[in-house]
């Protein structure tokens, strides 16, 4: 048996270039999808936690609540179990600056809240509410930082449970 290599073979259809045209490009999804990409993106700047980040995780939680969209029990708990073991290495210390395991702790967060926030649209409308990724990068090298992060996101947990939230 032999194998026909010619443009009009349904094999090589489409990788010869033999005289083939694309067809003209819609001005649909993919159109749209494409200039998003041309854009550039903001970059996440450091914010230090509020002195009113209680009140500030009430608000949050409450307005999400009403949403049809919302993290689930989860996922807001496998985020604060992330800082946790930081917390705990830190909070008996006195030194101003964290040791180096826990700026690599902080940075690991910081990608895993990344990614989780890119594979769950709910994760990221919390994330990007609750400014997480502003306060872990804001957090940098100081102790104090990591600590009111930590209750911070202890506060948010709090709150999402009082306003009823969504188990998984």
């Amino acid at each position: 048996m032999a194998y026909n290599n010619n443009s009009n073979s349904g094999y090589n259809r489409g990788y010869s270039g033999g005289g083939q045209s694309r067809p003209p490009q819609r001005s649909g999804y993919g159109a749209q999808q494409r200039t998003a990409y041309n854009q550039p993106l903001a970059e996440i700047q450091a914010e230090k936690v509020p002195d009113d980040y209680i009140d500030r995780a009430d608000a949050i939680m409450r307005e999400m609540s009403g949403q049809r969209s919302v993290i689930t029990t989860s996922k807001i708990r496998n985020l604060l179990s992330l800082v946790s073991g930081i917390y705990d290495a830190e909070r008996l210390r006195t030194e101003p600056e964290l040791t180096k395991e826990s700026i690599a702790g902080i940075g690991m967060m910081r990608i895993r809240t990344a990614y989780e926030a890119g594979r769950d649209p709910a994760t990221k409308v919390f994330v990007e509410k609750a400014h997480l990724l502003q306060y872990l990068k804001g957090i940098s090298t100081n102790r104090e930082t990591l600590i009111a992060f930590a209750h911070y996101m202890e506060a948010l947990v709090a709150y999402h449970r009082y306003y009823g939230g969504k188990e998984a």
